[in-house]
């Protein structure tokens, strides 16, 4: 299956038409990058394609009922309901393979909301034509056939969650149904409980009654089956408090050597901060203090400077009228005059007063008193005032209070932080948390080794259950009276039994084989799992390599005891040893290795407990495991990410990126934060990229928008 297109339309915070383009004409390009900050759409994008496929079934529902009706209605987007018309609907487009051809389908549901009661309609196109009602039944058992819901989720990958979910004892139940669906053994699995359902039945009366004590050993032996996991479960709980308290006594420990909660190398960054920010109170403190005392008086009568600068110069003008008319003097403008020509008494007044009148300022009274009456220096001094004034950058005045304001905050917390040194009364603490925490290891300890052998106990009473019930329908068998019917069902019973047997075991060979070498090409560590063991029930052993000598291996038999030891360094372990010492028991090898002159080392494996890997370890396993799945099914399969690094390192990103995405799956959708797919993973992806969107989210409106676009540009 390949998603084409997603059409999301007033559906939870995307208000009104947003379309995803999925496809691709480059095969090279499999990657479809959505990008957006926590609170996006991110999920509400899943949960559209969930709902667009499964309806119902997506929230686990057979059918249409009120409580799914809800859970769309709260699907709604709320300004949808402020309208007239309130309708919603998500379509997605896919394209399947159906009897060895590829169709495109457009899945449609859509919901009107009318008279506060909400209706939903399903509809489904193929080729232009719109499917009936049988079309659209078939189309949907085998689109359920073939990708169940369930299953659906396996491809719905978080990186936050889906390493709790091998945090289990059931985790093995997960990975099978994975397994068995993709790789087409579901098929061989359906026969094969079917008919030996069909051969146990019985229609006497005798054997009605050797039935009912089958099905009594039957439901004894799946009760025990029943409390030995829910035992082991217990005992992964145990184990994972066991680490979480060791994780806490390191923090404890670490704490306490760094006296009062921070290291040295903090003390003097805080130190540092404390000295830069006094040098900034003192700069600030300076530049203000001046302020206050220089020019902030006259700041306060900034309204009244250009009211002052005309007065001054109408002062100065006046001043200036004053001393030409001084020094003008009739008689000498007339002397000057009559040495050219003669000019009358009238002329020469006449100029006089049009050279007065050029020099006197508009409104000047004669007679009238200066209101300044400034010398030339103090003109200089407040002209030069004015400037500075209207210079004046009040902006930075109050991002330099502000400096010191935040200046001085920074200080009193810094003080704050180192004044909290740690006393006497506060070691005391830290050793009597210690102690808490030890006595409660030791607690958690006795917990698990008491599990421990109530868990060899429940195996052994298993193992009597098992062949008390394997007998009884033995009996059954025997007693039956249509020979014919229940050699056939039985023929046909072990006859899918045995090829879902040996298919399974190539497919299990397989597994282990590309889950390992998923791991080296993507972990840098290459001797964290070397070697891989799935048993029947799909339990994992994992493995690495280790060398050990005779006299190791004696210990770990006589301290382990036989079976332990052989899980300890697994079957292919095993196989090495009794092939090199001609043995077929541990207790045949105990004696071979104690009769060991030559002091042999061998290489072998040491098993490792899934639980105690770490997160990031753990989920770098994982990532192998589904693209081992998906390689050896050969199916295509949308694979779907959120929180793609999650816990993982950058080393091992970077591998991710480089060998990870472009190979998993031919359409692989990732949806991520820049903090997750930043700039330097983005440019390693970017050629695999065939389509990129942004998730921009409006908190006020609540309403998500779509842009082509990722975070960055390459």
């Amino acid at each position: 299956m390949k998603i084409n297109r997603i059409v999301l339309y007033n559906f939870n915070s995307y208000e009104g038409l947003n379309e995803f383009d999925f496809t691709s004409n480059d095969g090279d390009k499999n990657i479809i990058l959505i990008g957006g900050k926590n609170g996006a759409g991110k999920t509400s994008l899943f949960t559209a394609i969930k709902i667009a496929l499964y309806g119902p079934l997506a929230f686990g529902y057979v059918g249409v009922n009120s409580t799914y009706i809800a859970k769309i209605k709260d699907c709604i987007n709320s300004k949808t309901f402020q309208k007239d018309v309130v309708k919603s609907y998500v379509q997605i487009s896919v394209s399947l393979m159906v009897e060895r051809e590829i169709k495109e389908y457009e899945i449609t549901r859509e919901w009107d909301y009318t008279k506060q009661k909400l209706e939903e309609d399903y509809f489904v196109i193929s080729e232009g034509h719109r499917l009936d009602e049988q079309e659209l039944s078939y189309f949907q058992n085998y689109l359920q056939g073939m990708i169940p819901p369930d299953l659906f989720e396996f491809f719905l990958f978080d990186g936050e969650e889906v390493g709790s979910i091998f945090s289990t004892s059931t985790y093995n139940t997960y990975v099978k149904n994975a397994v068995y669906t993709l790789c087409g053994l579901d098929v061989f699995e359906i026969i094969r409980k079917y008919t030996t359902g069909y051969a146990g039945k019985s229609n006497s009366v005798d054997e009605d009654e050797i039935h009912a004590k089958y099905e009594e050993l039957r439901c004894n032996t799946e009760k025990i089956e029943a409390d030995y996991a829910e035992l082991e479960s217990q005992n992964v709980v145990n184990q994972e408090e066991l680490e979480k308290i060791e994780t806490e006594l390191t923090e404890v420990e670490t704490a306490f050597k760094n006296a009062g909660g921070i290291t040295e190398a903090e003390r003097q960054t805080l130190l540092k901060e404390f000295t830069e920010a006094e040098h900034i109170k003192t700069e600030s403190l300076t530049k203000i203090k001046l302020f206050v005392e220089g020019l902030m008086p006259f700041f306060i009568l900034r309204d009244f400077t250009g009211k002052i600068s005309d007065q001054l110069d109408f002062e100065e003008k006046g001043e200036i009228f004053y001393y030409i008319q001084q020094k003008l003097k009739k008689h000498e403008i007339k002397e000057t005059l009559n040495e050219s020509q003669n000019v009358s008494d009238e002329t020469v007044d006449d100029l006089l007063e049009f050279i007065l009148k050029k020099f006197k300022p508009k409104g000047f009274k004669e007679g009238d008193q200066p209101v300044h009456d400034l010398s030339k220096e103090g003109i200089g001094r407040v002209n030069a005032m004015i400037s500075s004034i209207d210079d004046f950058d009040v902006e930075a005045m109050i991002q330099l209070v502000e400096n010191r304001k935040a200046a001085a905050e920074k200080t009193m917390e810094i003080n704050r932080i180192l004044k909290n040194a740690m006393t006497d009364e506060d070691a005391g603490k830290f050793s009597e948390k210690e102690n808490a925490l030890l006595k409660k290891k030791d607690e958690i300890t006795s917990r698990i080794h008491a599990s421990e052998m109530h868990l060899a106990n429940m195996k052994d009473e298993l193992t009597i259950a098992t062949q008390q019930r394997d007998r009884a329908f033995q009996t059954i068998k025997d007693n039956a009276q249509n020979k014919h019917v229940f050699e056939l069902s039985s023929g046909l019973s072990q006859m899918m039994g045995s090829m879902l047997s040996v298919k399974t075991e190539s497919i299990k060979r397989n597994l282990e084989k590309l889950i390992v070498e998923n791991l080296q090409h993507i972990y840098r560590k290459n001797n964290l799992i070397t070697h891989i063991e799935i048993e029947d029930d799909f339990q994992f052993n994992l493995y690495q390599n280790v060398r050990y000598s005779n006299t190791e291996l004696l210990h770990l038999i006589r301290n382990l005891g036989k079976d332990v030891f052989a899980t300890e360094i697994g079957k292919k372990g095993m196989e090495i040893l009794c092939k090199k010492y001609k043995v077929d028991s541990v207790q045949a090898l105990q004696q071979e290795l104690s009769s060991d002159e030559y002091k042999n080392t061998h290489n072998l494996y040491k098993r490792i407990d899934i639980s105690r890997l770490s997160k990031g370890e753990r989920q770098i396993f994982i990532l192998s495991l589904y693209w081992a799945i998906i390689e050896l099914s050969g199916q295509d399969i949308p694979f779907i990410i959120d929180t793609p690094y999650a816990r993982i390192d950058a080393n091992h990103r970077k591998e991710i990126s480089e060998k990870f995405f472009p190979n998993i799956s031919k359409q692989v959708v990732i949806l991520s934060t820049d903090e997750e797919i930043n700039e330097e993973y983005y440019g390693i992806i970017k050629p695999h990229i065939a389509k990129e969107y942004l998730l921009i989210n409006d908190e006020s409106q609540n309403r998500t928008t779509v842009e082509q676009h990722y975070f960055f540009e390459v």
